[in-house]
């Protein structure tokens, strides 16, 4: 519709395919496909937005023995010195996606997709919130027992 403009053309006068990348500024992280913590969150803010989880958060008794730390916004913070490490690895690469791994502590994310890729290779929500429940140094936060159970259902329906 309208004239052609020569810019939109090649010098062999074929139409030249223009690729629109979407910038990460355009992505919402807070939609639906990610786990959302509540409105009624009491975690307090440092000066560069990280959130102080530790009153919602509280160690289990053998804390030492378990490689992993679940904060109630998704995030999964692994520690790569812990005996059963591979173990761990191999199961967040399964249910999560990597965010950031340095030599120490690994950090992963959960999503509604990488929910679904698990479900879809055969896990069950229940032996992915029971693993995650034994691997844990605090208890589950529910908002992330709910996530995991629900969020994967919308993929398979839809």
């Amino acid at each position: 519709m309208g004239k052609k403009s020569k810019r939109d053309s090649d010098a062999s006068g074929r139409r030249s395919k223009k690729v629109k990348y979407q910038l990460e500024e355009d992505f919402d992280e807070d939609s639906q496909d990610s786990v959302t913590t509540k409105e009624g969150d009491d975690s307090v803010e440092d000066e560069f937005g990280a959130k102080d989880y530790r009153s919602q958060m509280i160690l289990k008794p053998d804390h030492s023995a378990r490689p992993l730390w679940l904060a109630p916004d998704g995030h999964i913070f692994l520690e790569s010195f812990s005996p059963v490490y591979k173990h761990a690895h191999d199961f967040l690469i399964a249910i999560a996606e990597p965010v950031c791994r340095p030599e120490h502590i690994h950090e992963y994310k959960l999503s509604a997709y990488s929910l679904y890729a698990a479900v879809s290779v055969g896990l069950q929500t229940g032996d992915i919130i029971e693993y995650l429940r034994r691997l844990s140094k605090t208890s589950i936060p529910p908002g992330i027992i709910e996530f995991i159970k629900v969020r994967p259902l919308y993929h398979l329906v839809s």
